[in-house]
């Protein structure tokens, strides 16, 4: 299955470079807002972003399930069929307000594992890429094994979110805590060591599946907080984005050092 893993990853990169170009011609036309039921801001980049996708992933892989933000779920999912899971845009609120970190998160779960994953931020031109053994990259050039880690230290990042800062006492964490919106392109400046662990909670399986595949490639584990118990796709699938969870994310060392400061 490695090639094809590496032939899904290499699909995602070039079906994201599209859709970021989409995305910005869109922008600099002028994009349009709404509100979501659920509270949550959605913009016409978004849904033009997905049909996109599901177009290009349709026309190659037409049996493989397909799990989007914006247009929900096609095909049979079970741990024995590839599926898509489409985040158009990972940080839909800095869009809208005009902030830079925004993604278009494109990953793959097949036997219930993250097997493939591109987060591609067009703001930035950044891509970060990863196919399950045959390691990650980030614009290309390989990201190397992390080191197991431990305590963080006053100066290093630690990413969260915004529901962790009202929900939780981060107090006894010595560390420089962001909140920077997107949970895709969290996982991945973890997997480049870019901050030493990040937390989300009210996630779905389409915010995480890319950055697990590419996280997962450098050495990165994912933890449910409260109960300790590993990160399982299918599971997460099966019971839906939740604000009673928090997942954690980084390399084991530090996971140690985070499970005991944060439980």
């Amino acid at each position: 299955m490695q090639t094809e893993y590496s032939e899904w990853r290499d699909f995602a990169i070039e079906a994201s470079r599209e859709a970021a170009t989409l995305a910005r011609t869109m922008i600099r036309a002028g994009f349009t807002t709404d509100m979501k039921a659920n509270g949550t801001v959605v913009t016409d980049v978004d849904h033009a972003v997905e049909r996109l996708l599901r177009d290009r992933i349709g026309a190659a892989y037409p049996t493989h399930a397909i799990l989007g933000e914006e247009f929900g779920q096609t095909g049979t999912v079970s741990p024995d069929v590839p599926l898509w899971c489409l985040d158009p845009v990972d940080g839909t609120t800095n869009l809208a307000n005009g902030l830079p970190l925004w993604c278009v998160s494109i990953g793959v779960i097949f036997g219930d594992a993250a097997v493939a994953g591109v987060v591609n931020a067009p703001m930035t031109d950044d891509i970060y890429a990863a196919a399950q053994g045959a390691g990650a990259t980030w614009n290309g050039k390989p990201l190397p094994r992390l080191a197991s880690g431990g305590q963080i230290a006053p100066e290093e990042a630690y990413i969260v979110c915004g529901t962790s800062v009202r929900r939780m006492d981060l107090g006894r964490l010595q560390a420089k805590l962001r909140i920077l919106g997107s949970a895709a392109l969290d996982l991945c400046y973890v997997a480049a060591g870019q901050a030493k662990g990040c937390q989300c909670a009210c996630t779905s399986l389409y915010d995480l599946a890319a950055g697990l595949c590419i996280a997962g490639e450098t050495g990165v584990r994912n933890v449910w907080l409260e109960s300790g118990e590993p990160y399982r796709p299918m599971a997460h699938l099966l019971a839906g984005g939740s604000c009673d969870v928090t997942l954690v994310t980084a390399p084991e060392g530090t996971m140690a050092y985070l499970l005991g400061v944060l439980r």
